[in-house]
């Protein structure tokens, strides 16, 4: 190591390690596994915004029709997996199957895991148009979507089903436009095809809409025919029919490109919590696992999607079940406890394990009791069950990931460090010490270098923190 690749590694290392409470709490377990992870921790040019978010697939073809910002780019999975040349490879939190679509592509054994049903629909509707999908087909539906979409008949049947959330989300004329698209596609016989319009439709709903995705929240514009506390103006809004012609001609310009990128196989995508599909797989089957679960952060994506999530069919009820069914992120989830323990009855090794790392885990606790002793100073007081949740939840995904992944299959995780009442959370440090209790060897942390900047409130209580971003290696030792 050069005398500069040093002093680079001691400066990461010194800058890791300060731990401070605002509060003039405990702060000695966190830095321990400062410590511990410190020399783990490097930067790496590769590992930035583009590769490790949805930026790099803004011009991707396929991957640019759905506005997914949870997702990572196509470039991070295809380079991880020329990497470590897997024979099967598997993302527990898919999004919109990036990872499985890269993998299948490469011949290999892709498997793909994804509880929001968007990013399923989308993955599908991708391996579709790659693998045997008629482009002289689809745009003669398309084409006829588009004109029964602007004719004035009547589809009231078909009208757009709200929730208490999107109601008022559209104009009177966008709502007649969707409610056609609805019949139409209702009426295609062609199931390949209908799959990749109703991405279409879905893809620009927000587009057509008086909302916009901003982080936890929708944001609405003034015109929306709904009361609101605070409101914007999003500018010029495109009719339903204008937005759906310039998608539709976008993957009509890229089915040719998706043959070449994704054709060959398609990846197995499975609709479902990881947290209740991972224990189906076999003990010592997969090579490969890239993923990002969602961040400890308070984002609830069934608000965010709630248009999408409308159109697909998920009334008030469903909207409640799928909220809960997310990995505990958000101050709404509750414990699932009682829900791992029915599914683990046959065999609870894994979550036993789970139980076991989580309470075990000093740094968890110490964050946890320094936020119950100012719980009344909290904005919520359900932020300590989020905590509670994420990481159990966590542990017991990466005790699954322990079984699962064979000796020397390898582990790549993105993640946000998150901080609650000024606390910080190292979660990329928590996370590792549940992968090396699980039979892994942490050998990188690469962190960004530009991390993500504290909430507005917190920074004017305790000042401006950046907090990390972070890729994780963990590779399995095994026996």
């Amino acid at each position: 190591m050069s005398i500069f690749e040093n002093l680079i590694l001691n400066g990461i290392e010194a800058n890791v390690m300060k731990v401070i409470s605002p509060h003039g709490g405990p702060t000695r377990e966190r830095q321990m596994l400062a410590k511990r992870f410190a020399r783990r921790m490097s930067t790496d040019d590769f590992y930035c915004r583009r590769t490790v978010s949805y930026q790099g697939n803004r011009k991707e073809p396929g991957l640019r029709w759905m506005k997914y910002k949870e997702g990572f780019s196509k470039q991070l999975a295809q380079t991880l997996i020329e990497t470590e040349k897997p024979k099967t490879v598997l993302d527990p939190f898919a999004g919109i199957c990036t990872t499985p679509l890269v993998a299948s592509s490469k011949g290999l054994q892709a498997n793909g895991i994804e509880i929001m049903p968007i990013g399923v629909l989308a993955g599908k509707a991708m391996a579709e148009a790659a693998n045997g999908l008629s482009r002289g087909k689809f745009v003669h539906q398309a084409h006829a979507l588009l004109k029964e979409i602007r004719t004035r008949q009547s589809a009231t049947h078909y009208s757009f089903p709200h929730v208490r959330i999107t109601e008022g989300a559209f104009s009177p004329g966008t709502e007649k436009e969707i409610a056609r698209a609805r019949r139409f596609l209702a009426n295609l016989e062609d199931n390949g095809i209908r799959l990749l319009l109703e991405l279409a439709c879905v893809s620009v709903l927000e587009a057509a809409s008086y909302t916009r995705k901003d982080g936890q929240y929708l944001r609405w514009d003034r015109r929306a025919s709904r009361s609101l506390r605070s409101s914007v103006d999003l500018g010029p809004i495109p009719k339903f029919s204008d937005a759906l012609e310039e998608r539709i001609n976008e993957i009509e310009e890229d089915i040719s490109a998706l043959k070449s990128q994704f054709g060959g196989a398609c990846p197995t995508l499975i609709t479902g919590s990881c947290l209740d599909t991972l224990k189906d797989f076999q003990t010592d089957s997969i090579d490969l696992v890239i993923t990002s679960p969602p961040y400890a952060n308070r984002y609830d994506y069934t608000r965010t999607y709630a248009l999408e999530l409308a159109w697909l069919g998920f009334d008030q009820d469903g909207f409640s079940t799928l909220r809960q069914r997310l990995l505990s992120a958000t101050v709404e989830n509750k414990t699932k406890r009682n829900i791992l323990n029915d599914i683990y009855r046959p065999n609870r090794s894994c979550l036993n394990h789970a139980i076991q790392m989580y309470e075990g885990q000093g740094a968890i606790h110490e964050v946890l009791n320094i936020l119950r002793s100012h719980a009344h100073e909290l904005s919520n007081k359900n932020v300590l069950t989020l905590i509670e949740q994420y990481f159990f939840e966590m542990a017991v995904v990466i005790s699954e990931l322990g079984r699962i992944v064979r000796p020397g299959g390898v582990v790549y995780m993105v993640n946000d460090n998150v901080q609650y009442h000024g606390e910080e959370l190292p979660v990329d440090f928590m996370l590792s010490d549940f992968a090396e209790s699980t039979g892994f060897q942490c050998t990188n942390i690469w962190k960004l270098a530009r991390g993500k900047g504290n909430s507005s409130q917190q920074m004017a209580r305790f000042g401006r923190r950046e907090m990390r971003k972070c890729v994780y290696r963990w590779v399995q030792e095994g026996d």
